[in-house]
């Protein structure tokens, strides 16, 4: 299903915006990479919802404003952007970094979330259990512990290879190294604040997955009030992107 891609304004800043599909809202926050992409799980989506996937600020064709320090501005963000575009309460689905922010704006604005889905969502710390450094790896190396089969890693290279995406690359590196280097992908606080949330969540993680192994989704249970853990086989961190019939029919 085809998406349109818009700039809207969300307070000081304009916001690149894909958004496709009729009928409910849903609010897709983009992992680490691939800001401004739409794949097949969209199309899916699309289907029975209208889309929303915003670059979030500093991915993409999103700049990175001034006031940016933390994953929490990230959160407070998207409640300026569920107002601003009438969307409360909404369905929100998280990957990676971008179940981070979505963990997040359910905790600090469990109102303008109506149901929550995180997909190998970052933001909690789980003692003994090793996570995949990608500020240490090549983006190759790195793109390819996201997934199970080790062909399909692909995908998420650029389209469109050149200055101007190399320069987004290295400015989307130093966004996120900026909100997650220290303390690498997780706030201590986030765990408490998780009580906060009122809505059903749905954790999807990947049962091969190497960048953030399943516990850290065991560890979201644990935390949240009301939840349900799938563990997708033969999946590695982007469950969406490598097996999108199986998510799409949870969400």
């Amino acid at each position: 299903m085809p998406c349109r891609s818009e700039t809207i304004q969300i307070g000081d800043l304009d916001v690149h915006l894909l958004r496709g599909g009729r009928g409910e809202p849903l609010l897709v926050l983009h992992p680490e990479f691939a800001a401004g992409r739409w794949f097949p799980f969209h199309d899916e989506l699309a289907r029975h919802f209208q889309v929303y996937a915003p670059d979030h600020p500093g991915f993409g064709s999103t700049p990175r404003p001034d006031w940016l320090e933390g994953v929490d501005d990230l959160a407070m963000f998207y409640a300026d952007f569920i107002d601003t575009l009438g969307l409360a309460p909404v369905r929100v689905v998280g990957l990676s970094f971008g179940g981070w922010i979505a963990a997040e704006l359910a905790a600090w604005f469990p109102e303008r979330v109506s149901r929550l889905v995180l997909v190998g969502a970052a933001g909690l710390k789980v003692e003994g259990v090793e996570r995949f450094d990608l500020f240490a790896r090549p983006l190759e190396e790195t793109l390819q512990q996201l997934f199970f089969a080790p062909d399909r890693w692909v995908q998420l290279l650029p389209t469109e290879p050149g200055t101007d995406t190399l320069l987004r690359m290295y400015r989307e590196a130093t966004t996120l190294a900026r909100l997650s280097w220290n303390p690498y992908l997780y706030d201590p606080k986030l765990e408490r604040r998780l009580r906060r949330v009122r809505c059903p969540v749905l954790v999807v993680w990947g049962a091969q997955d190497r960048f953030l192994p399943p516990p850290h989704g065991e560890a979201y249970v644990r935390a949240l009030p009301d939840t349900e853990l799938v563990l997708v086989p033969e999946s590695g961190h982007l469950v969406p992107l490598e097996r999108p019939e199986v998510f799409t029919a949870h969400v």
